[in-house]
């Protein structure tokens, strides 16, 4: 049975369609909101969305620069499903923090959550060594 990984965050059209390099991953099996959800209204993808995430092993979330909520509560649902006590990292959480995101000092809470990469490629390379040992 194939790994299960939730595509959070960013849609592709805004971030340069950073999800298709993962896709190739044939390792994988992939859930993308943008795809596999129904995104007629919040009515559809919200649960949708959740149930993508509680059925996921592994997340990389990509919140881009834009102000990303949505992003904040996947990322916040799949800690919550993943971890015993608040304050445990997760190894199965990897971030897409970009340099020039704001604000720079959440960085450090953000830090305590999971594995933070600078860019989408990186993120790749984390989700391939973490599952390795698989």
């Amino acid at each position: 049975m194939k790994t299960k990984v939730y595509l959070a965050g960013q849609a592709n059209e805004y971030e340069n369609n950073w999800k298709e390099s993962f896709k190739k991953l044939r390792e994988f099996d992939f859930h993308d909101w943008e795809f596999d959800s129904d995104q007629t209204s919040p009515d559809t993808f919200f649960p949708d969305d959740l149930n993508g995430i509680k059925n996921a092993d592994y997340m990389v979330a990509n919140p881009g620069l834009a102000p990303s909520e949505a992003t904040w509560i996947e990322i916040g649902y799949f800690y919550s499903l993943n971890t015993k006590t608040p304050e445990d990292f997760c190894d199965k959480l990897i971030i897409i923090w970009r340099e020039d995101r704001n604000p720079k000092w959440s960085i450090e809470f953000v830090r305590k959550t999971g594995f933070i990469v600078s860019f989408a490629e990186e993120a790749k390379k984390k989700l391939q060594e973490l599952t390795a040992t698989k």
